[in-house]
């Protein structure tokens, strides 16, 4: 027996990611997730997914962003998933919102550095510090080979110790560093924007600001989220949530992530949650909540208090309530989004209103500069690329770079 590996999709693409593993006639799948850069929503060509097939032992998914298990609600329902616990809360509670009601239940919990053995695969889960919350790093063992894929991580987000402690104690004898290269060709910045960074220019908007200020962000960024409480905290305003954003928080299972019952917190009903809590009487949600609820009197009243988890979906209600007066707003996502047709029309009607933006955000990824001291502390025989639009650049940036084809088996061996 020997350890088999293919990326399926994610060779020379950002999204998509999903690696399919053999060892003994027995198969493993590493994330499962939706392709961003195509109309290509399928599920990919794996015997298992849609029929049964018992040389398919499960799915492993790294992290709950969309790219990497995005099509996991496509495939057959008693394939075991192995996902962290938050991550499955907060998979659940956003599906909630989207009207999908299936529910993942994990066959059994990723946790940091606590082996997990399917069948011929011992899948040890590593913590990352990355944007989606409750992610990991996957070292994967059988037949005395082993093969690392890093998922997505970054050095700079609110668990630098993530990845330090990653350095300090690399796993050893890595046969495969399969190692994700989003921002490779892109422009490096001079300096890494860190989230103490995002959060200390979130604070100088807050106290600029004459009137409310609309935050553009991901809830299940909860990085992001706490670095925005924070800077309102810093500057003496109100972190307004919509029921979304708070469920979010509540699923990560942490006591520390701002919510309903914190100090400078407040919820807001947008009309679409409000309908959809009632078309499906789930009214526990907003119980949870009703001590902390916010109005449109006392929206309208205290804008100048009020930074808005914003999403386009919400304008008209906001203008309609008088809320927007001297507003300012706050762009915390990828700056490519606003290439894209719905940010354009995002910063169209930011600029019709006169409400002007400033783009305030840290990056979800590792800098070349971070995967470069990842190759040097753990010393991989190989380094595959993955989850990049520039796998040319591992190359000339790294040592002993194997470049894989979408769909190419190649046996884990040592030279």
């Amino acid at each position: 027996m020997t350890l088999r590996a293919r990326i399926v999709r994610g060779a020379v693409e950002i999204g998509g990611s999903c690696i399919e593993l053999e060892c003994g006639g027995y198969r493993l799948i590493l994330d499962l997730g939706l392709p961003l850069s195509s109309q290509n929503d399928s599920l990919p060509d794996i015997s298992g997914l849609r029929e049964a097939d018992p040389t398919l032992l499960g799915i492993v998914l790294s992290h709950p962003h969309m790219d990497h298990c995005g099509l996991i609600d496509r495939v057959r329902p008693d394939i075991p998933i192995y996902m962290g616990e938050a991550a499955a809360r907060i998979l659940n509670e956003a599906a909630f919102f989207i009207g999908k009601r299936s529910a993942l239940v994990p066959a059994q919990p990723l946790t940091h550095e606590k082996p997990i053995q399917i069948g011929p695969f011992r899948v040890t889960p590593f913590l990352n510090d990355h944007s989606a919350f409750d992610a990991y790093s996957l070292l994967v063992e059988a037949e005395g080979r082993r093969l690392f894929y890093t998922g997505d991580l970054r050095a700079h987000g609110r668990k630098p110790g993530c990845f330090r402690r990653l350095l300090r104690s690399p796993p050893a004898d890595v046969d495969v560093l399969l190692m994700e290269g989003t921002r490779l060709g892109r422009q490096e910045r001079s300096r890494e924007t860190t989230e103490e960074d995002v959060e200390h220019a979130a604070v100088e908007v807050f106290r600029r600001a004459r009137g409310s200020v609309l935050a553009f962000y991901s809830p299940q960024n909860v990085d992001r989220l706490v670095s925005l409480y924070r800077a309102c905290i810093r500057s003496g305003r109100i972190l307004v949530l919509d029921l979304y954003a708070h469920s979010i928080a509540v699923a990560t299972g942490r006591a520390s992530i701002p919510r309903a019952s914190f100090d400078q917190v407040r919820i807001y009903l947008p009309h679409r949650q409000k309908a959809f809590v009632k078309r499906e009487r789930a009214f526990h949600r907003t119980d949870a909540v009703r001590e902390a609820r916010i109005y449109p009197e006392e929206m309208a009243s205290r804008g100048s208090e009020l930074v808005f988890t914003f999403r386009q979906s919400m304008a008209a209600e906001l203008e309609s309530m008088g809320c927007l007066a001297d507003a300012e707003a706050i762009w915390s996502m990828w700056p490519g989004y606003l290439d894209e047709a719905s940010g354009r029309e995002t910063s169209e009607w930011l600029e019709s209103r006169g409400i002007p933006m400033s783009i305030i955000h840290s990056s979800g990824h590792a800098s070349l500069l971070d995967l470069q001291r990842l190759v040097e502390a753990m010393l991989p025989a190989r380094v595959v690329p993955i989850h990049t639009e520039a796998p040319e650049e591992f190359v000339r940036c790294f040592p002993n770079v194997e470049q894989w084809a979408d769909g190419e088996w190649r046996r884990i061996q040592r030279d």
